[in-house]
C-alpha cells in the first residue's frame, strides 16, 4: 500500500508539472492544452527518444583469405618424380560472394547459393600464395551470424605459377599462366576449425582453399592413389620446354599439349577449389 500511495503522489506531482510548466512553451505548446494531450505529447516524445537511442542491427567483420596450403612453400615431389619448388603462385580473384544459408547449402546439389544475408567482396585483386601462406583478400563489416557458403570467381590471368622443377639432373624452369577463368560455389568451412561465424563487435574469417596436388600429384602417395590417378604431374609440361624451360599460358598449352593431356588439366582445374577440406563445385560464369 504505501509503494502504491508513493506512486499516486508521484504521477500527481508529475501531471501537475505538466499542467503548468514553461517547458511547453519550447515547443509553442500553448498552456490552454489539456493535460491529457500534453500526455500524449510526452509519449510520443519519450518513444520517438528511445527509438532514435536503440542499438543498431548488431555487426561484426568478416575477413576473406585465400590460402595455397603449405607445400606451395615448401615444395614436394609430384607424382612423376619432379621436385617442384615455387617462386610464385599469383591467384587474381574477381568478385566473391558469402552467404548465411539455412539449410546448410551443399555444393553438390546442382544450386547455387541463396540467403538475403550476404557479404560481396567485389574488388578484383591478386594475392601471391607463396609469399604469404594465407593472404588477406578482403575485410567489410557484415551481419551477425554463420556465413556458410562461398560463391567465387578468378579473372584474368587466373593463376600463374612460376618455380623450378628438377628431376635427376635436369631442371626445367617454369611459368605457366593458367589464364581460363573459373568460378566455384562451396559449403561450410571444414578443418580443425569452424569458420565464418560472425559475432558482434568481433571478426570472423573464411578461407578460399587452393589443392594443386590435384594438379602435379603427390609422389609420397601410391600411383594408384585417387590423388594421382587424376593429376596431371609434371611430365607434360617438359615435354614442351625449351632449354631455358616453359613459358605458356593457356592457349599455348591448349596448342602444345597432347589432346589427352590438356583435357585432364582442364578436369583438374575444375577440382582444384575448396574451403579447407570441403569441396567446391565448378560452375559457368
Amino acid at each position: 500500500m504505501p509503494h502504491l500511495l508513493s506512486y499516486k503522489k508521484g504521477l500527481y506531482c508529475f501531471c501537475h508539472w505538466l499542467q503548468g510548466s514553461s517547458f511547453w512553451g519550447l515547443f509553442g505548446v500553448s498552456k490552454r492544452m489539456n493535460l491529457y494531450r500534453r500526455l500524449g505529447m510526452v509519449i510520443i516524445f519519450s518513444t520517438a527518444l528511445l527509438v532514435s537511442c536503440a542499438p543498431a542491427s548488431q555487426k561484426g567483420t568478416l575477413q576473406l583469405y585465400a590460402n595455397g596450403e603449405e607445400r606451395l612453400q615448401t615444395g614436394w615431389t609430384s607424382k612423376d618424380g619432379w621436385q617442384l619448388q615455387f617462386d610464385h603462385v599469383y591467384l587474381t580473384l574477381g568478385t566473391v560472394t558469402a552467404y548465411q544459408t539455412n539449410p546448410p547449402f551443399d555444393p553438390e546439389g546442382g544450386d547455387r547459393p541463396k540467403s538475403e544475408v550476404t557479404v560481396v567482396f567485389s574488388d578484383p585483386v591478386t594475392v601471391d600464395l607463396v609469399r604469404d601462406e594465407r593472404p588477406l583478400v578482403g575485410s567489410t563489416v557484415a551481419a551477425v551470424g554463420h556465413f556458410n557458403a562461398l560463391q567465387w570467381q578468378t579473372v584474368a590471368p587466373s593463376l600463374q605459377l612460376v618455380g623450378t622443377a628438377q628431376r635427376g639432373s635436369v631442371r626445367v624452369p617454369f611459368n605457366l599462366t593458367l589464364d581460363q577463368p573459373l568460378a566455384f560455389v562451396c559449403g561450410d568451412y571444414i578443418g580443425d576449425q569452424r569458420k565464418g561465424i560472425v559475432a558482434a563487435n568481433s571478426a570472423a574469417d573464411l578461407e578460399i582453399t587452393l589443392h594443386f596436388d590435384h594438379l602435379f600429384g603427390d609422389g609420397a602417395e601410391p600411383p594408384t592413389a585417387a590423388i594421382n590417378r587424376d593429376a596431371v604431374g609434371f611430365d607434360p609440361f617438359a615435354a614442351i620446354a625449351t632449354p631455358e624451360g616453359v613459358t605458356v599460358d593457356w592457349t599455348g598449352l591448349q596448342q602444345k599439349l597432347r589432346s589427352q593431356d590438356f583435357e585432364r588439366l582442364r578436369k583438374v582445374l575444375s577440382s582444384l577449389g575448396h574451403v579447407g577440406e570441403g569441396h567446391c563445385r565448378e560452375v559457368s560464369l
